[in-house]
């Protein structure tokens, strides 16, 4: 069984909009992107995907639910396989039962790290605004407030320990076992002494945040600002921030990566600002390692189109090859990879500000493709005119078609090898072990039919189209106002459960008391949902919440409640003035209520002096 923990952990770590866009052409319309419904036929969107709260829905079949539902219900996995999958998009394994039992992540520690780094980016940036130099610095680099601003930049002051107002003493082990773990300080021990030293790993640097999908920080990246080495500077590995699986800037560039339809690959994160401030946002780097499996991964799942940008010197082809392989596993009919090569004299930054953005624009448009490069990568440092040459190439190929899927793209590049080798292209299918082009057909990535409702609809219980029950029959009443305000408070305490958690227990007595006027299953509903509204933690996310109230035992009344959800969406800012606005009316019924009942007593001659002064107490309230 997999442990609740790990489950939460995957669901906080996954970004649903990545899960679903390889399925679902999705259009950002407001707060929220939308598609045509891959679970029944329609010629409208109404299916809506909630990037805040990790949640699907579907305003025409009612189908709705997480990541984890998406891929049981559309792709057919079972509920381990989907966990597995998600799992492994993110860096995770998926503990299994054993003897010795494996480590589940530690989600108060990610908690802590994660809020630590949230409050240091925060500090970084008042420190900015109170450093000229810095200001100057990033002025001179052509760079608006407003970018700035976008990407959380900040600077760190030139002291040892720029923490200690902020999160208390070096010396005390719980804030440096936090900013050890975080990779935000550095200790080591006097020579000949076992005193322990701890400083800051990032002193005098323009601060760049590495942010992760759902826009936590996990991370810096810090740039000198005069001459001095190294020049840039990156947290070190954590248990929240692995290089080889996070890229800088995707958090930022997500949206305008859709809407241009491409990505841009660059180099280092001062690149990736730089771009955004000339007119290219949709830029992203990798940080200070080679670009890998991962992030290839990670790249194909947020577009089609991937465009890696690099110097045209020695390090930018090294860095280009090492790119190129690691895309041939994941290469398909319809995705597209290019290259593209700055001279040696420009980065894209200079190159703009030197040519131009419509130039650069051209640049990208005739970036070299996959197909090109790879003769380029085989051919390196070979003669094409000797047989011994050709054989180099022949031979330096093997691999890259070893590891490349049976696609069409892989049989055209089979023909335009076969074509300089003077070969036919069965004979060098053969020469690779692979199947001839003549023996079987080309497997060709088809486009997924859309579902039918009416075939799919027997899949998962949320999608029956059974009778209502509990509480959606009651959300459906006309009741009298205090009790459909209980209804509106259920809808708000799901969203934003942290609210729930922040309710005292007199209010929770009063929404417990004004469900009763509903309904006893009301009342067991609200009783549950006030309880684990209590136990979560703080930054709980919607998706993990609703994965916690649709495990158990009131599914069927969370359903309902949950369906409602999106039709009366608020921000956080929002559902707080909703609440405690209804909180405050149930206040007055309750009192007038009780007011009520005094004068019942007052009127049947039957009221002690006692009820007299509570009678005047509740009436003040009222004033």
């Amino acid at each position: 069984m997999i442990p609740r923990a790990f489950i939460d952990e995957v669901l906080n770590r996954v970004d649903i909009v990545n899960v679903i866009s390889p399925s679902v052409t999705l259009k950002k319309t407001g707060s929220n992107l939308q598609g045509l419904c891959p679970f029944h036929q329609e010629k409208s969107p109404s299916f809506s995907v909630s990037e805040t709260k990790q949640f699907y829905h579907c305003f025409g079949c009612g189908a709705h639910g997480t990541a984890i539902s998406f891929l049981m219900e559309y792709a057919g996995l079972s509920f381990v396989d989907a966990i597995e999958e998600l799992a492994k998009s993110v860096g995770l394994t998926v503990p299994k039962a054993s003897n010795e039992g494996l480590k589940v992540v530690d989600q108060q520690q990610t908690i802590a790290l994660t809020q630590g780094l949230e409050k240091i980016m925060q500090w970084y940036q008042e420190q900015l605004k109170k450093n000229q130099r810095a200001i100057n610095y990033l002025k001179n680099r052509g760079l608006s407030g407003e970018v700035a601003k976008r990407f959380g930049l900040g600077y760190a002051p030139d002291h040892w320990q720029n923490f200690e107002t902020l999160l208390g003493s070096y010396d005390d082990d719980s804030t440096a076992k936090l900013l050890a773990e975080s990779g935000m300080m550095i200790q080591s021990e006097d020579e000949g002494t076992t005193r322990v030293k701890r400083y800051d790993r990032f002193r005098d640097r323009v601060m760049f945040p590495i942010r992760n999908l759902k826009g936590q920080v996990i991370g810096f990246g810090g740039r000198i600002i005069d001459k001095g080495e190294p020049k840039y500077l990156n947290s070190p590995e954590t248990i929240l921030f692995k290089k080889g699986q996070t890229l800088y800037g995707l958090f930022e560039a997500r949206k305008f990566i859709r809407e241009k339809s491409f990505v841009l690959v660059c180099e280092g994160y001062m690149d990736v600002v730089a771009l955004a401030q000339m007119g290219f946002p949709n830029a992203v780097a990798t940080l200070g390692t080679a670009c890998s499996d991962s992030h290839i991964q990670l790249l194909l799942r947020h577009t089609d189109r991937v465009v890696f940008s690099f110097d045209g010197d020695a390090a930018g082809l090294k860095a280009a090859k090492r790119a190129f392989e690691a895309s041939i596993p994941y290469l398909a009919d319809d995705k597209e990879i290019r290259f593209l090569f700055l001279p040696k004299e420009h980065d894209p930054d200079s190159y703009i500000r030197a040519f131009g953005q419509e130039k650069f624009e051209a640049e990208i448009q005739n970036a070299q493709p996959l197909s090109r490069f790879f003769m380029e990568v085989i051919g390196e440092q070979v003669d094409w005119t000797t047989a011994e040459g050709k054989a180099q190439a022949q031979s330096h190929a093997k691999d890259y078609f070893k590891k490349m899927p049976p696609i069409a793209l892989r049989v055209q590049i089979l023909r335009d090898l076969a074509k300089r080798l003077d070969l036919t292209q069965v004979e060098l299918e053969k020469f690779y072990g692979l199947p001839s082009t003549k023996e079987i057909d080309i497997q060709r990535q088809e486009k997924k039919p859309e579902a039918n409702f009416n075939q799919v609809s027997t899949k998962g219980d949320w999608k029956k189209k059974a009778e209502l029950r509990a509480l959606e029959n009651l959300a459906k009443q006309q009741p009298v106002a205090p009790t459909k305000l209980v209804i509106q408070i259920m809808w708000i305490l799901i969203q934003y459960p942290q609210l729930g958690k922040q309710l005292n227990r007199e209010q929770q007595e009063l929404i417990e008391n004004i469900a009763l006027q509903r309904s006893e299953r009301a009342k067991i509903v609200a009783c549950h949902l006030l309880k684990l509204c209590q136990e979560i933690q703080e930054d709980i996310n919607f998706a993990v919440f609703q994965n916690t109230l649709m495990s158990s035992e009131l599914a069927k009344d969370y359903e309902a409640l949950i369906k409602k959800v999106f039709e009366s969406e608020f921000s956080l800012e929002e559902a707080t003035k909703h609440l405690n606005g209804a909180l405050k009316k149930l206040q007055i019924e309750a009192t007038k209520k009780e007011m009520l009942e005094i004068a019942e007593k007052v009127e049947k001659n039957i009221a002690k002096p006692e009820d007299l002064v509570r009678y005047r107490d509740l009436g003040l309230k009222l004033k």
